[in-house]
């Protein structure tokens, strides 16, 4: 075979054994995946059950890359913390050798194409045969079958390197006993799994660079600490999106590996040796053909376990200060923060609980932006003779915050609805752009508050001490009415009782509207009040009502009613 068909074939089958991976990694996801968010999602701040769920997720869905994207948007989307996070990071450390075992103990034992067919064969069955319910599972022995295959197309190609005078001239100068080469392997680890995005993949390709005798037991070894490196680059990419809590975390899984990797490298050979001693035959020293090819997988897939568990020991007790480091290497821009999306995140949008949620909190955040209008509206009508300059300027921006929210929110719960949803989804997304809608005018009627009084400002119209003080009632009533909304957002449990309070605050808005407007009329008669302060104080009320109005359509998504 000639040096282009063998590279033809080597990629050939890396591609085969990345799309087998993501076939089974989605299949996973779609059987076992609500559950596995379910778990990350009640994490605690315990930071054992962090590791521990970290683990078992990263063996569920076959990816400590899905994990950790997953583990982004779950931080982005404010379900667990920074701290609670790390945990899981290095359970899923962990649980991504899972993977080394599965080639290590089926790839050298058995003839790879036993195995691959016949999950393939039976994985496309339920499609054939229309078994719907079964899909999702023959989809992971799709993957799994396509996985192989491809793992027994780099088997073959690999046997060719063998004859390779250059690859056999590189063994010769090739020594890991020395830290530059073994920085060098490290370094070479972590850039190719940069590219292949995929440690499992690059797992593969040096454990059969390593059974073929291509490469040495330590200097595998030394790749594997690149890999354990390479692989974080997936969740940072992940980041770049999300917000800086979100960045913390991809920066805490970087640094958790690097370190890992820089005691490793200078404890190399004793590490090596305690390895050897829990592996049953001895491969430092031998050449390679005189040991099988199981033997020689199993240790270097040793050597990865061991390592991420003595990793998570030594860091564990530093949960607190990991993330401290973390967060000093993310640059906090806050006047940037408090326009940008907090919560949403395009990596949620395939999980359509999980992307609802995140759009409950930014609309959330919709509300405190209400909210803190109208308390800035209570200030103006309370000093009347302040200078309105920096409240004036602060309102705007909320305003701004106010439609940059409903428009952002509003595209990707489109885009959510685009995938696959259920019926009840679909209404509770139709319901949220709704709402959205809803707070959107609520904004602009605080706006339209804020232009009254600066007109009032303007003309020095003074209003009577009534007209102020029921004002300022019935703003506290709509300003309940919003920390109503906020609470339900919140707390889902309460959607259903919303309506009690919210019937009772729309019809209190109604009637105080109603009565302070007839008052208002007897003022006019008794000539107590100007006709410009007057029409002020009409426009004022009406504004008022309206958010009422608005409010109580929010509250009626919340219930489910509309």
């Amino acid at each position: 075979m000639n040096v282009t068909n063998m590279v033809i074939m080597v990629l050939g089958g890396l591609s085969i054994f990345l799309f087998g991976m993501k076939i089974m990694s989605d299949g996973l996801q779609k059987v076992a995946g609500p559950k596995m968010r379910g778990i990350l999602a009640k994490m605690t701040g315990n930071r054992f059950a962090g590791v521990f769920t970290g683990f078992g997720v990263t063996c569920a869905v076959q990816s400590s890359s899905a994990t950790t994207v997953m583990l982004v948007s779950f931080v982005s989307a404010g379900l667990i913390t920074l701290t609670e996070s790390v945990g899981v990071v290095m359970g899923a450390n962990i649980g991504t050798t899972f993977t080394g075992w599965l080639v290590a103990l089926l790839g050298f034992k058995f003839k790879i194409i036993m195995l691959a067919f016949p999950a393939i064969i039976l994985g496309f069955l339920p499609k054939i045969v229309g078994a719907k319910k079964l899909e999702d599972w023959g989809e992971v022995l799709l993957g799994f079958g396509v996985l192989f295959l491809g793992l027994d197309f780099m088997k073959d190609s690999v046997e060719e390197l063998k004859e390779s005078a250059a690859i056999i001239e590189f063994m010769k100068h090739a020594n890991s006993s020395t830290v530059v080469y073994r920085l060098v392997a490290v370094f070479i680890g972590a850039a190719v799994t940069m590219v292949v995005q995929s440690s499992s993949a690059t797992m593969a390709i040096t454990l059969t660079l390593t059974a073929q005798g291509i490469i040495d037991v330590p200097t595998a070894c030394a790749l594997v600490l690149g890999e354990n490196i390479g692989t974080t680059i997936t969740a940072n990419l992940a980041a770049i999106t999300a917000n800086n809590v979100a960045k913390k975390t991809a920066r805490a899984h970087f640094i958790f590996n690097v370190f890992g990797a820089f005691w490793a490298v200078i404890l190399f050979t004793p590490f090596l040796h305690l390895v050897e001693w829990m592996v049953p035959g001895k491969v430092l020293g031998a050449a390679n053909t005189e040991l099988s090819k199981a033997l020689i997988a199993s240790h270097v897939a040793m050597f990865h376990t061991t390592f991420n568990i003595i990793n998570t020991s030594i860091f564990l007790p530093f949960v607190n200060q990991l993330a401290w480091v973390a967060d000093k290497l993310v640059w906090s821009k806050d006047k940037a923060e408090t326009v940008a999306l907090k919560y949403l995140n395009p990596h949620l949008m395939e999980s359509p609980p999980m992307a609802l949620h995140a759009s409950r909190k930014e609309i959330g955040r919709m509300l405190i932006e209400v909210k803190s209008m109208l308390d800035k509206v209570k200030l103006l009508i309370e000093s009347p003779s302040e200078k309105m300059g920096k409240t004036a300027d602060a309102i705007s921006a909320s305003e701004n915050v106010v439609d940059y929210l409903e428009k952002e929110i509003t595209e990707y719960l489109v885009t959510v609805t685009q995938g696959e949803t259920s019926v009840e989804q679909s209404h509770e997304i139709a319901g949220f752009i709704t709402a959205v809608s809803d707070i959107e005018r609520m904004g602009d009627h605080t706006e339209m508050l804020h232009k009254l009084l600066a007109r009032r400002y303007d003309m020095k119209i003074e209003l009577t001490g009534d007209a102020k003080k029921e004002l300022m009632e019935i703003a506290a009533k709509v300003s309940d009415f919003v920390d109503l909304l906020k609470v339900g957002f919140e707390n889902p449990d309460v959607d259903r009782t919303v309506m009690v309070k919210a019937n009772h605050l729309e019809e209190s808005i109604n009637a105080m509207r109603k009565q302070m407007r007839t008052g208002h009329i007897d003022r006019l008669h008794q000539g107590e009040c100007g006709v410009d302060a007057g029409l002020i104080f009409i426009d004022m009320l009406n504004s008022f009502e309206k958010m009422g109005d608005h409010a109580y359509n929010v509250a009626q998504v919340l219930a489910g009613e509309r």
